[in-house]
């Protein structure tokens, strides 16, 4: 693991840090590599139930590090695109919740990164924009496909083709954020948000993260058929026998993930 990129777990919960305060926690190839090597960590991990990733100090991410593009024996053209996707689409296809926590100016990459993760928290300070058509270029670290999922087609071309600054109270108003916090209670809000995550039946979340990935990605009919055949999963599990018995015992569960 690259000490460009932290990882940390704690009470079930996996923290996924960018240190990199200096430069606002902009990503160079180490921290992509890092990304990727901490979520696949977290997802074959079984003592991990919940993944938040953050930034160290102030924000987030203001985005790509530009000697991404400047270092290397390769041009532009030839970076490797599908590799840096990678360290993103990972936190999206573990089969645990995710948890981005954003603060501060979070573009580009930064952006692409959170809206990866299956949910964010805001800081009231932050600011997310879709930085790279300034530069002449597209979001092509899943900006493109995962946007206009989360917010709409229209917003998300409004905010591709601007690159317009929304704050923290917007972003939760079109649906970029799923909540918005004080400034600097980002990661303490999202760390408790994965904890009780965490302390649900494993089996149950992991079918709904994969079920509601694959619903743009499939007819309806298909769809339903894949819910038939992970609920008979879950409903013959030990993880159903337990929430039945707290449930009638008055108890909070204890999930075991089989």
């Amino acid at each position: 693991m690259t000490e460009k990129v932290r990882y940390e777990v704690s009470d079930s919960v996996a923290l996924v840090t960018i240190a990199r305060p200096e430069v606002r926690n902009a990503m160079d190839i180490d921290v992509f590599d890092g990304l990727t090597d901490a979520g696949n960590r977290a997802g074959s991990d079984s003592e991990v139930r919940a993944v938040v990733v953050a930034g160290e100090g102030a924000n987030l991410s203001t985005g790509i590090d530009t000697s991404v593009f400047t270092t290397g024996e390769t041009s532009p053209a030839q970076i490797d695109i599908a590799r840096l996707q990678a360290s993103f689409s990972v936190f999206e296809q573990i089969l645990k919740p995710t948890i981005a926590a954003v603060a501060g100016p979070t573009f580009g990459a930064g952006l692409q990164l959170a809206i990866a993760c299956d949910f964010r928290i805001a800081a009231a300070d932050a600011e997310l924009s879709v930085m790279e058509v300034r530069w002449g270029i597209i979001p092509d670290l899943g900006g493109t496909q995962r946007l206009p999922r989360l917010i709409g087609l229209g917003r998300a071309k409004e905010l591709a083709m601007t690159a317009r600054r929304v704050g923290a109270d917007e972003a939760l108003q079109i649906g970029l954020v799923n909540k918005v916090v004080p400034a600097g209670e980002q990661l303490g809000a999202s760390l408790a948000w994965a904890r009780e995550l965490a302390a649900g039946p494993p089996l149950a979340l992991a079918a709904i993260k994969r079920l509601t990935n694959a619903a743009f990605e499939t007819p309806i009919g298909s769809g339903l058929s894949r819910e038939v055949a992970a609920q008979r999963r879950i409903l013959a599990s030990s993880d159903f026998v337990e929430a039945v018995s707290a449930r009638v015992e008055k108890r909070e569960p204890r999930f075991r993930a089989r």
